[in-house]
């Protein structure tokens, strides 16, 4: 039996932030330059980095006991040039010259690590956007070919000026509270991303290590796109150009996932009660259409993590859809 666990929403956040830690280049090329040892190492990296969050999150979590969580919803955004991309000895996803590469709330009181003013959905949008087409408006200063004639000492500062544009909004929303945890999910993401680009800088700047501000960098990079291809599919976020390079990074980086098979002999009548009941709750995994693929997995997951309940397997069976009914149930009552 699956057991009900307290989940902290902020490292449940971190626990789901994916990122990938290939080395990027100041010219961008295409992910089919890199063979298939290099993308799989890339993948498997990633989730060696999701397993190290998930024990840390095991270690964090509190007793068992109910949920200190309401109700959520789910999931995936751009940037992808030589300004915002890693070192140019490799490469990385995307394209384009400027920066281009997802009812009760959280008891703030029980975590205070991600106490931060109530924000709205609406506000935290267009924040979002300004942030994001700012930062866009600083990287079109230099095009991928001034940036690739750059020392790596300039082209780092010119990477960092970028990313400091957007050190306002990291402070404004590293700590936000929302009514919609899945709101809270992208907007921590976001902010992780952001924060692992803001360390790559500290590295730079007080160890001169390139190789590890470049993996803190792009890993950053991807938290990011992520978070931004969700909010702009299901939220109408609307950001510059640049973004359809965050959002390709992220479909090559989906590309590298094994199809889904584990729910393959669920009847199909039941896996379109799950992704009803799914978005019903805010994790939005696409029309109910009885097909489980990548996405239906990934938003079953993430309402396991975020409500606590163990294991988070992203299995279908009567279980998870007490759970769903229960939670669903519990937010409109």
């Amino acid at each position: 039996m699956r057991s009900h666990r307290k989940a902290a929403a902020g490292l449940t956040a971190a626990l789901l932030a994916g990122s990938l830690c290939v080395r990027a280049g100041a010219v961008t090329v295409d992910w089919d330059d890199l063979t298939d040892a290099q993308q799989e190492q890339a993948y498997h990296q990633l989730e060696a980095e999701n397993q190290a969050l998930r024990e840390q999150l095991a270690q964090l979590q509190g007793p068992e006991g109910s949920s200190s969580t309401g109700y959520a919803a789910d999931s995936g955004t751009g940037e992808g040039t030589a300004a915002d991309t890693g070192n140019r000895d490799s490469t990385v996803p995307g394209d384009g010259t400027a920066e281009g590469i997802g009812a009760e709330g959280t008891a703030a009181d029980e975590h205070p690590a991600v106490q931060g003013q109530l924000k709205t959905t609406e506000e935290f949008l267009a924040d979002l956007a300004a942030s994001f087409n700012a930062r866009q408006e600083a990287a079109r200063a230099h095009t991928n070919e001034e940036v690739s004639a750059m020392s790596e000492a300039d082209m780092w500062n010119f990477r960092f000026a970028c990313t400091e544009v957007e050190r306002s909004f990291y402070e404004a929303y590293h700590k936000a509270q929302f009514d919609d945890l899945n709101i809270l999910y992208l907007c921590s993401e976001y902010c992780l991303g952001l924060e692992k680009q803001f360390q790559a800088e500290e590295i730079w700047n007080t160890q001169g290590d390139s190789e590890e501000a470049n993996r803190l960098y792009t890993a950053g990079y991807y938290n990011r796109a992520y978070a931004l291809v969700e909010l702009c599919e299901y939220y109408g976020l609307d950001l510059a150009k640049e973004y359809e390079n965050l959002k390709n990074a992220v479909v090559q980086m989906d590309s590298l996932s094994a199809d889904e098979t584990r729910n393959a002999s669920v009847d199909p009548a039941k896996i379109t009660q799950v992704q009803e009941l799914l978005n019903s709750l805010g994790f939005l995994c696409g029309t109910p259409d009885g097909i489980c693929g990548r996405q239906t997995v990934s938003c079953i997951e993430r309402f396991q993590n975020m409500y606590g309940y163990e294991p988070a397997d992203g299995i279908i069976d009567d279980e998870l859809i007490a759970q769903l009914t229960d939670q669903l149930t519990r937010r409109q009552g």
